[in-house]
């Protein structure tokens, strides 16, 4: 009886017109491709998420182990669906697509072969013993029951006209802020230095206290600084008033869009507007530029005030489709927040010295 060693690789046989066809499904690293990107930006469905410096990242500061599910044909890539496998002794031993991302759509270039992965990925994570499987997706590939999922938001600004006839669409409020910012003196630029990555952590620290979390570790956004802003495929825009960083933001750029993935600012200088004053000043950078897609990032439902924000920039809202596959239970199951809970309250009132050390251990196991 043959074996089949699903860590390296799972074959996939069709027959078609009287035609042996074999597909072969590969578990790669993309680490190991000098042009993975160049690879993923063929597809339309290309995320930064997808790319070799987000990937490089999460490996550097956790240490999971990448396995991405792939199909190539004539070395041509054809599906991918990126995943890494999370060991821990707290919250157990299970596959993630992708972790820390806001979302990650497979990409594929027929349904046959998406539905050959997904029996790959549960047969190497049954080979495996794995608690689960996530998927975080743009689509509902993965159940036919809206039950099955838990749903966040996704808000998506197309830069498609000037930066003038774009402010014409904005909201009353939001317009009326960036007149604010404009009028407190209130100075934002592009500070890619070790400064601008300190300064930004500082204010990043101070917000994820006021909503009650503990900040992911400084290693985390040092690799962002190493990998991802030294590479340009990312910036710090920081806003200053009189000398004092009051608020930031960073983006990761590739190909033709852009996401906004960190927002920062102190809750002192609240009034002065800091926040739009950087949104705005990024939406004009990057279309200037030339990208054609501004993401705002994935927003949780209970977080009514974030997407009142990002509504008020015109942006077009989705739904991002987060779902697991428990592998006991051999069904899909829906997946709680865990991002607020009682925990929150404690949170409020912790010194962010002790916020840090928490987040130093606990990001690790959450993925």
């Amino acid at each position: 009886m043959l074996h089949y060693d699903f860590r390296i690789f799972a074959i996939v046989f069709y027959i078609k017109l009287g035609n042996f066809i074999i597909e072969s499904i590969q578990i790669i690293n993309p680490l190991s491709y000098q042009n993975w990107n160049e690879i993923i930006l063929k597809h339309s469905d290309y995320s930064f998420f997808h790319s070799k410096e987000w990937a490089m990242v999460i490996i550097d500061t956790y240490n999971y182990e990448p396995i991405y599910f792939s199909i190539f044909n004539e070395h041509q890539l054809q599906s991918v669906l990126p995943a890494m496998i999370i060991k821990s002794v707290l919250t157990g031993k299970r596959l993630v697509s992708l972790p820390f991302s806001d979302y990650l759509e497979p990409i594929f270039n027929s349904s046959q072969q998406l539905e050959e992965i997904k029996k790959s990925i549960v047969n190497y994570s049954n080979e495996l013993q794995l608690k689960y499987i996530e998927y975080r997706s743009l689509r509902m590939h993965f159940s036919s029951d809206l039950k099955e999922y838990r749903t966040d938001l996704r808000h998506v600004l197309p830069l498609d006209r000037s930066d003038k006839d774009m402010l014409k669409t904005f909201s009353e409020n939001t317009k009326r802020n960036i007149k604010k910012a404009t009028k407190e003196n209130v100075h934002v630029f592009v500070n890619n230095s070790e400064e601008g990555l300190y300064l930004f952590y500082d204010m990043f620290c101070h917000t994820r206290q006021k909503h009650g979390l503990p900040p992911q570790p400084l290693l985390f956004f040092k690799n962002i600084f190493n990998h991802i802003v030294k590479s340009e495929l990312g910036d710090i825009i920081i806003a200053m008033h009189k000398n004092r960083a009051i608020a930031g933001a960073i983006y990761f750029k590739f190909g033709q869009k852009v996401i906004y993935k960190f927002g920062a600012s102190y809750i002192n200088f609240y009034e002065l507007r800091g926040n739009h004053a950087v949104m705005w000043f990024a939406i004009q950078k990057y279309l200037n530029e030339g990208y054609k897609e501004f993401d705002f990032g994935k927003t949780e439902l209970q977080h009514i005030g974030l997407r009142k924000f990002k509504l008020g920039w015109n942006t077009e809202e989705s739904i991002i489709y987060n779902t697991r596959f428990d592998l006991n239970l051999n069904k899909y199951i829906s997946i709680e927040t865990k991002t607020s809970g009682f925990q929150n309250k404690i949170f409020n009132h912790t010194p962010i010295w002790l916020l840090k050390n928490i987040g130093d251990l606990v990001y690790k196991h959450i993925g």
